[in-house]
């Protein structure tokens, strides 16, 4: 698709690319951008965004998730997404709105695009905190841009996306082409408004108060225009042809015609969190080989446990291979300075690269597979979020709990009888505790309280898998509920931080800093701007401790000198306390066991 020269000029000086910073001459002519069809646009600015999210989530959002590991080191540096947002997407569905926001015949396809403005902001204020708005893309403001504050931004996205969808006429005008919605149904454009409304109105009611609560009775009151089945879910679909490849293949696959090994490759292979495993053990949960490929035999861990006998009261010691095995997000996993473990052997935290399990191959290898933006799962949880804090809904809270349990099942091809029989575990249920593995530093424990908006929160957490690890790391800091070990090499602007050998979860990304676009040196007013309205103490803002507005209040835990021990006990066990039920799993899986040691206690 062409554009305008002109087009490129505002947009990249507006989002201060130093490649226009010298730039004097423009093209003037206004008439090949409006050539251009509002289909081809929005086309251009969903897919521009989703391959920037998808490839972030790679190199940053997957480790902070916590559920897959691809060695970001918890990096939240800028690496593209400021100036993909502002340039290829934002600047591109403002010209819609420019070219034809006054033609009645556009009226729903204008009210589209501003439905993508907003989601876009909200990824960006959701990312960096104050963000420009109100001058952004605007010819009138070019070597002086001003940040809008992130209580600002919030307010902006709600009123926005409540405006855009009141406006969508359901007989008017649809897009021809459709990236997220074949065949073009403006009712679901109207969902997909009212429920990322929800979704940010959560996020936002410590910042935003009685405005963000005033949302979510508003969306709950009116049902029916939210997403209500898998059919409603926003996906972006890829169309396996050269330039539209899901970006997962085009990282992993394409350039080594093989995932998950080739020894060639500079991308090694994404792995389950140990986190992620001890949580998915703990409560018995069968999404774990769905979400992860086992190991293959010759690269199993070998674990020693103890096991009991229903033929006599004698224990047994034995050492098997077990066939799932998840990675630390650091690999070397402590501190020198955690002296509890000074002397003792890491167990898991050095092993070959082959002993850790992938992310399963079909998750990868599928260079068509769609990108889910805003899903019905979670849209369930969200709903029963806002059911349990009194804001409405017309079922009660355990009743969308649960349904959302068995969408996300469903969403995966899990067996309903296996959905009823996780609903049923203690710490799943309403009403329960459940009793959880640690980490295998000890450092973490996965119980889960009794209170039940835990609850939401942990399956919302469980529903963003895969796609969608940026909503994940924001309700990681919407409720600070999750804890999890610090990653102990971390990357990005760690050496700015008063811990540069370790970094928590982190409280925000950094302004882009590189030599071509930083954003100090392009726009010194907007970031002095932005500095301030963060409140930072600092001359800078490379601090990824920083908390946003939006977040809970948080004490970090003392990571330097932690009560840290090896505990293997979630990988224990694997196949049942007994020895028989060992020597069963055994025959039907044709793998060994060593009996080394039979005892009576």
């Amino acid at each position: 698709m062409q554009r305008s020269i002109l087009l490129y000029v505002l947009s990249a000086a507006l989002l201060l690319a130093a490649c226009t910073k010298n730039f004097t001459k423009t093209n003037t002519d206004p008439n090949q951008f409006l050539s251009v069809s509002p289909e081809a646009t929005i086309e251009s600015a969903i897919r521009s965004l989703n391959n920037q999210m998808v490839t972030y989530n790679a190199t940053k959002f997957w480790d902070i998730s916590n559920q897959i590991t691809a060695g970001s080191r918890y990096d939240v540096t800028d690496a593209g997404l400021w100036q993909t947002a502002y340039v290829s997407v934002l600047e591109n569905l403002r010209q819609i709105e420019i070219n034809y926001g006054s033609d009645s015949a556009y009226n729903n396809r204008v009210q589209i695009a501003r439905i993508l403005k907003c989601y876009t902001y909200s990824i960006l204020t959701g990312v960096y905190g104050p963000i420009p708005i109100n001058q952004a893309n605007d010819p009138n403001y070019l070597s002086s841009i001003l940040f809008d504050s992130e209580d600002s931004a919030y307010s902006y996205i709600l009123t926005n996306l409540k405006d855009a969808a009141s406006r969508i006429k359901p007989a008017g005008d649809r897009l021809a082409y459709d990236v997220v919605y074949p065949g073009g149904s403006v009712t679901s454009w109207v969902k997909f408004a009212n429920t990322l409304r929800l979704k940010i109105a959560l996020r936002c009611m410590r910042n935003l108060g009685a405005t963000a609560t005033a949302h979510i009775q508003d969306v709950m009151a009116n049902e029916a225009n939210t997403i209500n089945s898998e059919a409603d879910a926003a996906k972006m679909s890829y169309e396996n042809v050269t330039n539209n490849y899901n970006p997962n293949w085009s990282r992993y696959v394409q350039p080594n015609n093989v995932y998950p090994f080739n020894p060639s490759s500079t991308n090694p292979p994404p792995k389950m969190v140990d986190n992620f495993q001890a949580f998915l053990r703990s409560y018995n949960d069968p999404r774990m080989t769905v979400f992860f490929d086992s190991v293959p035999p010759a690269n199993r861990y070998i674990i020693t446990d103890t096991l009991t006998s229903t033929a006599d009261d004698s224990l047994r010691v034995v050492t098997y291979p077990i066939p799932y095995l998840g990675q630390p997000v650091s690999p070397q996993g402590t501190l020198g300075t955690w002296v509890t473990l000074n002397g003792i052997a890491n167990p898991i935290g050095a092993l070959n690269n082959k002993a850790y399990s992938n992310l399963m191959p079909a998750f990868i290898s599928n260079p068509a597979r769609p990108i889910t933006m805003l899903g019905y799962a979670e849209t369930l949880f969200m709903k029963a979020e806002a059911a349990i804090l009194g804001f409405g809904g017309s079922k009660t809270p355990e009743q969308y709990y649960t349904a959302g349990i068995d969408a996300n099942f469903a969403y995966w091809g899990i067996p309903s009888a296996s959905a009823t029989a996780y609903k049923a575990t203690n710490g799943i249920k309403f009403g329960t505790s459940g009793t959880g593995f640690n980490n295998f530093t000890g450092l973490v424990n996965f119980s889960i309280p009794a209170a039940d908006i835990n609850k939401i929160w942990i399956q919302t957490w469980m529903a963003y898998f895969l796609d969608q690890s940026f909503d994940a790391w924001c309700l990681e800091r919407r409720t600070r509920f999750f804890t999890f070990a610090p990653n102990t090499n971390p990357g990005g602007y760690s050496s700015y931080t008063s811990h540069p050998t370790f970094m928590d979860i982190p409280g925000r990304g950094s302004y882009p800093n590189s030599a071509t676009q930083s954003i100090q040196t392009l726009n010194p007013n907007g970031y002095q701007s932005a500095l301030k309205l963060l409140g930072v103490t600092r001359s800078d803002d490379y601090d990824p401790d920083q908390p946003l507005h939006f977040a809970a209040p948080y004490t970090m835990p003392n990571w330097t000198n932690p009560n840290a021990f090896y505990d293997l006990s979630y990988l224990r066990k694997w196949y049942g306390t007994t020895i028989q039920a060992l020597q069963a799993a055994s025959a039907a899986g044709g793998f060994k066991y060593t009996l080394t040691l039979t005892y009576h206690p």
